[in-house]
């Protein structure tokens, strides 16, 4: 049994004489953030336990603002996870400074401070608690309508004067027996390649990526004040059109699961492919900085454990050098778009290749994260979903 974990963002109808206590509330909340990081981080050893966090940040944050107790726990919580992931850079020899946080960055909210209900939701603040009323959309009412879903907690966030919740909630989901498999192969060129043949062109990504580029450049090259207020809509513009964008695409790789009877979708493991390009050049690093593999995986792989379906990530290595019908590898098999193996004559698309690949290594035992035997994989695999 494994579970789906979902945001659902709901706009609130905030009561206009209780606006400010929330606004007041942020920033007593950040405020109590920042000391607690910064507690955290004088020792050269930094503090990540937080029950030693406790001792030092509590009764200060008590006197020093009027938040309930559970917000300041919940800010000490949030420190430490912040100060943690820092540490964990710091393991793998990347830059890390001390986060700041903003007046009114996300609160953190848990069971006691914030009560959820379908339609409507009461949440602490300095001043008591205050009840808010949702707007929703058919989306948002088919996930909150939802009988199988458990609500399990929020974060309150403030954009452009308005008040959002972000509700966290889990669903529990039957993985399908695995029987075939299907690769899929993240490009810049080709957003996606599946093993089965079909075909995802970024284009009209890539271009208006380019037109929000230039027009940012552009605005910035000007620096007054209408300017920046120009750049923060471009920017809410531009998250917009990619995310529309992936979770199109993300829909049609499952939907082309679904047609081909696959029970496993399997993924290149991409993380730290950023700083792998450090020595390219400008150009060739601004497209993979703009290439968004991690968000596009992760779109895929809740839809795909909504229907049942499994997804998993293999290592990277040779995916592209190698021939998916001989096994040979080789640098030079690879030119661009195109693959040619220098030891069959085997011809086809780069990208289309690679996909093959990376559903070979599940079926040789070679995926970083499979709970199943590979070798009872590789056996029931009689229909590859290949063509």
């Amino acid at each position: 049994m494994r579970t789906i974990t979902k945001t659902c963002k709901v706009k609130l109808n905030i009561p206009e004489n209780r606006k400010q206590d929330i606004l007041e509330t942020f920033k007593q909340y950040n405020y109590a953030l920042n000391f607690a990081i910064e507690q955290a981080w004088k020792p050269e050893r930094k503090i990540i336990n937080k029950s030693q966090l406790h001792k030092l940040t509590y009764y200060p944050l008590r006197k020093a603002t009027n938040l309930p107790a559970n917000y300041i726990c919940s800010a000490r919580n949030k420190a430490c996870d912040v100060i943690k992931l820092n540490v964990t850079k710091w393991h793998n020899h990347k830059k890390a400074s001390k986060p700041i946080f903003k007046p009114f960055s996300a609160i953190q909210c848990d069971k006691r401070t914030l009560t959820i209900k379908n339609r409507n939701c009461t949440f602490s603040t300095i001043n008591g608690r205050v009840k808010a009323d949702y707007f929703v959309g058919e989306y948002q009412k088919q996930i909150l309508d939802d009988p199988n879903y458990e609500f399990r907690t929020a974060t309150l966030t403030y954009q452009n004067g308005t008040f959002f919740l972000n509700i966290i909630i889990i669903k529990p989901t039957l993985i399908k027996k695995p029987e075939v498999v299907m690769g899929v192969d993240l490009g810049i060129k080709n957003i996606a390649v599946c093993s089965t043949g079909k075909f995802f062109r970024s284009g009209l990504l890539n271009d208006k990526r380019r037109q929000f580029r230039e027009k940012r450049a552009n605005l910035q090259s000007k620096g007054t004040r209408s300017s920046k207020r120009v750049l923060q809509r471009i920017s809410g513009r531009e998250n917009r059109f990619v995310n529309w964008i992936l979770h199109t695409i993300s829909r049609q790789i499952v939907d082309e699961a679904i047609s081909h009877k696959v029970q496993v979708i399997a993924f290149e493991k991409l993380t730290n492919i950023r700083e792998r390009v450090k020595q390219w050049r400008k150009k060739e690093r601004a497209k993979v900085n703009l290439w968004a593999f991690s968000k596009l995986q992760q779109y895929v792989q809740y839809k795909a454990l909504e229907v049942g379906i499994n997804t998993i990530f293999v290592s990277a290595e040779h995916t592209s050098q190698r021939c998916s019908k001989c096994g040979h590898i080789e640098a030079s098999n690879r030119n661009g778009l195109n693959f040619a193996c220098k030891h069959c004559g085997y011809s086809l698309n780069s990208d289309g290749n690679a996909s093959k690949n990376i559903a070979f290594k599940v079926l040789s035992g070679k995926s970083l994260d499979w709970t199943e035997p590979p070798s009872k994989l590789a056996l029931k695999t009689k229909h590859f979903a290949f063509v």
